[in-house]
């Protein structure tokens, strides 16, 4: 079975993205190795929304621009049920005015269970992670 049979739809990505918790973001350091994290994230407008952790280790190789960046979102347990996405990005640091309202609304509703959209916090900003390359799988499909 090909690749382009096991991929996601846009709807379904739309699902699978509102749905799952953790994104794995990857950055190289400052030694060339890759350093994966996993982060709260929203999907919004084909566009992967964190909010960082401004004292993160990332956060000084992401400001400075010398890493690129790449991201995982999976879920599923047994092989038929596997599904995820991988996505290369670029990113880019937004501020809180400039986060669309949604964003935060969506944000605060998966992970802290409110319909206000997330107030500012003093140690994290915005990141707008947009891809540029994204293949997604759904094992599902081969059943």
């Amino acid at each position: 079975m090909g690749r382009e049979k096991l991929a996601m739809s846009e709807d379904e990505l739309d699902v699978f993205l509102g749905e799952e918790r953790v994104l794995r973001m990857a950055t190289i350091d400052e030694d060339g190795w890759p350093a994966v994290v996993p982060v709260w994230f929203v999907w919004h407008d084909e566009t992967f929304w964190i909010w960082n952790l401004d004292r993160a280790a990332r956060t000084e190789r992401l400001e400075a621009g010398d890493t690129h960046v790449s991201v995982v979102v999976d879920g599923g347990v047994e092989y038929q049920e596997l599904r995820g996405v991988h996505a290369r990005v670029t990113y880019r640091f937004v501020g809180d005015h400039d986060t669309p309202v949604e964003v935060r609304r969506l944000f605060g509703r998966k992970y802290f269970g409110i319909e206000e959209p997330v107030d500012h916090v003093d140690d994290h900003t915005w990141m707008e992670l947009t891809p540029t390359v994204i293949r997604s799988w759904d094992f599902r499909k081969v059943m």
